[in-house]
């Protein structure tokens, strides 16, 4: 399914007045989940013929996130958590008023998985029993880290397939995976080390872009500690592109060992996948998907990227 076709089967659910009341956008979430909530938004509110025309002046003012009846949530800046109090005062507060338009009310979560158990607690009454023409949209790339009862409570969008890797970062993946370099402990060694330095350049791109944002928008300078937790936000979302490729590899070592070879995702790199999963049994192929989701886990509790990474590789089958 394309991003449209993902966009136009929630479009059809609000078209006969019947969305679910929350809706997990599982995705980049400066990317295709910002992209998608948007157009849902606008489709809400657009005043044209054709819904959403993304011309119109109510369009607009949810591109321009400065619609009066949707209320956007982030994690605030220096602590990175959407506090029970943000949560009380800058969305259920407003949701439970009457539309100023008479209409729909929407509140977006921006980045989700950072609700603390307070402001997640008191979400969670809001999102069984919401007011009436009341949608909510969660964006988050790491759904695991939600209240369960959330997760369950919401239905599910999931566009992680639409996500890749930007370049050059994803030839140098592909090339460094593709290597021969894994046949002793020295040659792994080597190669995630060259997997670390693809994350240490997204480090680098991810304060940079951060750096332009601030002078784009012209606002007063950010103190220290409010920077780097952009930084760190924006990094995030890259280091997410480069597990879901590091997956994407394993995953289809592992459908071609399970002959499904017209499942690959890298069909550029079908050959070598094709060499090397010949080499691999089932096991060992099932087991390497099992290390890289302990992986994804390690990162996400912010250990030493360098060492989990070193640990994953000398510890997988790569088929040489």
């Amino acid at each position: 399914m394309t991003f449209d076709e993902t966009f136009q089967l929630m479009k059809r659910a609000l078209d006969v007045g019947r969305p679910a009341h929350g809706y997990l956008i599982v995705g980049a979430v400066r990317g295709h989940g910002m992209d998608l909530a948007i157009r849902v938004i606008q489709t809400l509110f657009c005043t044209g013929e054709t819904k959403p025309c993304q011309t119109c002046e109510r369009c607009r003012r949810v591109s321009e996130r400065i619609e009066p009846d949707v209320h956007w949530i982030f994690p605030e800046m220096k602590s990175r958590v959407i506090s029970a109090e943000q949560m009380r005062e800058h969305l259920l507060a407003e949701i439970s008023q009457t539309s100023l338009a008479g209409g729909w009310k929407v509140g977006v979560l921006v980045g989700a998985d950072r609700l603390n158990e307070a402001s997640a607690n008191a979400f969670l009454k809001t999102l069984e029993e919401p007011p009436e023409k009341t949608l909510f949209l969660l964006l988050t790339d790491t759904p695991q880290q939600l209240l369960p009862t959330i997760v369950s409570r919401c239905q599910r969008i999931d566009l992680d397939a639409f996500r890749d890797l930007a370049e050059p970062w994803r030839s140098d993946l592909l090339d460094t995976l593709a290597s021969p370099f894994y046949r002793s402990p020295m040659e792994r060694m080597a190669s995630a080390s060259h997997l670390y330095g693809i994350l240490q350049e997204m480090q680098v791109k991810a304060e940079a872009w951060v750096k332009v944002e601030a002078a784009a928008n012209k606002k007063v300078e950010d103190d220290e500690d409010v920077f780097k937790a952009k930084v760190s936000a924006r990094y995030r979302e890259l280091r997410m592109d480069f597990l879901i490729s590091l997956m994407r590899w394993f995953r289809d070592l592992f459908v071609i060992k399970s002959g499904g070879a017209e499942w690959a995702y890298f069909t550029e790199r079908l050959e070598v996948l094709k060499e090397r999963a010949a080499q691999l049994t089932f096991a060992q192929t099932f087991y390497n998907l099992s290390a890289i989701e302990e992986l994804v886990r390690q990162f996400d509790r912010n250990l030493n990227e360098e060492t989990v990474l070193a640990y994953a590789v000398d510890r997988m089958f790569h088929g040489v």
